[in-house]
């Protein structure tokens, strides 16, 4: 096989089919429309031994199988490939790849099945690894091109599909299948951020994570995927596919400043949101929704405000922000790509979505969160966020296919 590379990095790349499952639905349009209808998907977990927290277990009534990791990037795959309307058997697979993140510790329904011998040694040794999902996905479609497994902590998500755009504007591919998977809600995880009190226990599922509240207490755990179908815009137009939305710029970058802390100091972050905006070809004035991390810890709720203010100036705080962590939970690493999802969605919708329990703002944050309901409106350009442990950084600009020209695909 003979790669053939173009070198064209200024060719945009587009959303054009996206798969998702969450606590809230198991395929894209019931995820979608119960977060528009600010639905809650958190509930009381049972981890055993008497152990009952707050958490979001995703929405398919599979039995627990210790490869759910690679089952949920596959059903979401499975429904990206469908919505793009991509033909398989025409695909040139030799400029076609794949990009899945998916960076946390085997789970603990793995580490049961190993020790209870219900695996066979390949498929053990296949789970001990993070690239699990891709491999899988690469094979299901016979896929030539990039198959890259990136780790990030809770930006993974954002910053698997940010590679995916790398490797079209690098010119060796044509399409990318890129997303992220995560099924952690068990006693191993939940035991880690227990320690660090940053979950809401104790607390009424529908009610316990409260972004950018003054009385937020904390994050619970979700599951999930979010897979994407990316394409060079002359390859989606030469076939007519549907688009959401243009890729219009993505970074990544850190803190360095603390394996779980974040810097007081916003700067960072700040030049990070500066920095895609002007690679984006947009200005501060030119958003019209920020779709923010949003955990509902006390630390990271204020140090995104902080910079989002800093980056924003006076108008931080009239721009629609929203937190959908309030009602899916926070999917750790795939938290960035479902986040991303909703982000096109919305964009193609023209519908921000709420940020639910936020009964008292916390004055210090400061911003337009999108209270309880959602809120219709035209949306242009939305950036997207995403903060984890160890400093890592990443942000992406959606632009609506119109600011190019182009037809968005219709809204639901």
């Amino acid at each position: 096989m003979r790669r053939r590379i173009l070198r064209d990095q200024h060719e945009l790349v587009v959303i054009t089919g996206i798969g998702l499952v969450t606590p809230l639905g198991s395929d894209r349009d019931s995820s979608w429309q119960a977060m528009r209808a600010g639905r809650c998907g958190l509930r009381a977990v049972s981890m055993g031994d008497g152990l009952t927290v707050v958490g979001g277990p995703m929405a398919l009534a599979h039995e627990e199988r210790p490869d759910m990791i690679s089952v949920l990037a596959e059903r979401a795959c499975d429904e990206a490939v469908v919505d793009s309307e991509l033909d398989i058997a025409e695909l040139d697979c030799d400029r076609a790849g794949c990009v899945i993140g998916s960076c946390g510790p085997p789970s603990e329904r793995t580490l049961s099945a190993i020790r209870e011998n219900r695996i066979d040694a390949g498929l053990c040794w296949e789970l001990a690894m993070p690239d699990q999902a891709v491999k899988r996905i690469s094979g299901r479609y016979g896929l030539y091109g990039p198959s890259l497994s990136p780790a990030a902590a809770c930006a993974t998500g954002l910053i698997a599909v940010l590679r995916a755009v790398d490797c079209i504007q690098d010119g060796f591919c044509d399409v990318m299948f890129a997303g992220c998977a995560d099924a952690s809600l068990d006693r191993l995880t939940v035991s880690g951020f227990r320690s660090m009190r940053v979950l809401a226990d104790g607390e009424d599922p529908n009610a316990a994570i409260r972004p950018f509240d003054k009385d937020r207490r904390g994050f619970a755990i979700g599951e999930g995927s979010a897979m994407f179908v990316l394409e060079r815009i002359s390859h989606a137009l030469r076939r007519r596919a549907p688009i959401y939305a243009v890729i219009a710029g993505g970074i990544s970058g850190g803190d360095a400043y603390h394996v779980t802390s974040l810097n007081p100091d916003p700067s960072n972050l700040a030049w990070l949101i500066n920095k895609v905006l002007y690679q984006s070809g947009v200005t501060a004035d030119d958003v019209d929704y920020i779709n923010a991390h949003g955990t509902g810890t006390q630390q990271n709720d204020l140090a995104e405000a902080q910079a989002i203010h800093k980056a924003f100036g006076a108008a931080a705080g009239t721009i629609h922000v929203s937190a959908v962590k309030s009602m899916i939970g926070h999917l750790l690493t795939a938290a960035g790509g479902v986040e991303l999802a909703v982000t096109a969605l919305a964009v193609r919708d023209g519908f921000v979505p709420p940020t639910i329990n936020l009964a008292t703002p916390d004055p210090d944050i400061a911003l337009n969160c999108t209270p309880h309901r959602g809120v219709a409106m035209p949306i242009r350009t939305a950036l997207k966020l995403s903060i984890a442990f160890g400093g890592h950084f990443g942000a992406a600009v959606l632009r609506h296919p119109a600011c190019y020209g182009l037809a968005c695909r219709r809204a639901a």
